[in-house]
């Protein structure tokens, strides 16, 4: 694997941290050694089209992804009083899902942006997430997973085959699969900027099987489908897949685009 050099991006901070409070937008990077990235990451962002430091946060998803490549794997989870549900509004595409309320009530998000890495991290602010990302990624990977993801010949459902393997055979593990979509345009507050075509990426649209997924054994093969959405664009669908414990959180993720028959 490629060794990379990690700039931290560290902020300044409001005394009161909200998506409400206006930041002071100072930056400096800090030099950190190289590390050799052993495993791929799960970055669970909880966001919201009017939480006006979001796009911050987005910020530093992408400057992690540049450094780590497919490694940090990113879902955007909006949820919160600054979320716009889906079809809630005929003014604006809404990309909140009842389940992100749900997962963020569930680990305590009450200040946004927000995210958890591995679901071992604890709520961590974003100018955080690059020193907590740079830890798990030195991690030994306990499994491997390979995706297969494609939209059926008919096009009406998403086919995925997920194996996962390990050098010891392994119980007690939960298996999790979400569908995201990346490159909807849509609203979203910046600072005190509403930008009406803001490229939202790595946005949370469904459970494939289960709000906490399957319990499983390690190996594991299986095959899932669920139907397209009306409101999904094929072509900028990806698969998620992680595998996971109340213990250990995240033990491995992997990220698929699914192949279309376009």
């Amino acid at each position: 694997m490629k060794k990379h050099i990690l700039f931290t991006l560290l902020l300044s901070l409001p005394l009161l941290y909200s998506c409400s409070d206006e930041i002071p937008f100072g930056e400096r990077y800090e030099e950190l050694p190289s590390v050799e990235a052993k495993r791929s990451i799960l970055l669970e962002d909880f966001t919201g089209q009017f939480c006006s430091n979001c796009p911050d946060a987005h910020q530093v998803i992408s400057d992690l992804q540049a450094l780590y490549d497919e490694q940090v794997i990113a879902v955007a989870i909006h949820a919160g009083h600054f979320g716009i549900a889906e079809g809630s509004n005929p003014n604006f595409v809404g990309l909140m899902q009842p389940e992100g309320n749900t997962y963020a009530t569930h680990w305590g998000v009450e200040a946004y942006p927000m995210g958890i890495i591995n679901r071992t991290s604890g709520l961590l602010k974003h100018t955080e997430w690059a020193t907590y990302a740079r830890q798990a990624l030195i991690e030994e990977a306990m499994v491997d997973i390979q995706l297969d993801c494609k939209v059926t010949e008919d096009s009406t459902r998403i086919y995925i085959n997920t194996v996962i393997s390990s050098n010891t055979e392994m119980k007690g593990n939960k298996l999790q699969l979400w569908i995201t979509e990346s490159n909807i345009n849509a609203v979203q507050q910046h600072g005190g900027t509403l930008n009406l075509n803001y490229q939202h990426n790595h946005v949370y649209r469904t459970s494939v099987n289960g709000l906490w997924g399957e319990e499983i054994s390690i190996p594991y093969s299986n095959v899932h489908y669920i139907p397209l959405r009306e409101n999904w664009n094929i072509e900028n669908l990806s698969v998620v897949a992680f595998v996971y414990n109340d213990i250990d959180g995240v033990l491995e993720v992997a990220e698929q685009h699914v192949k279309t028959n376009i």
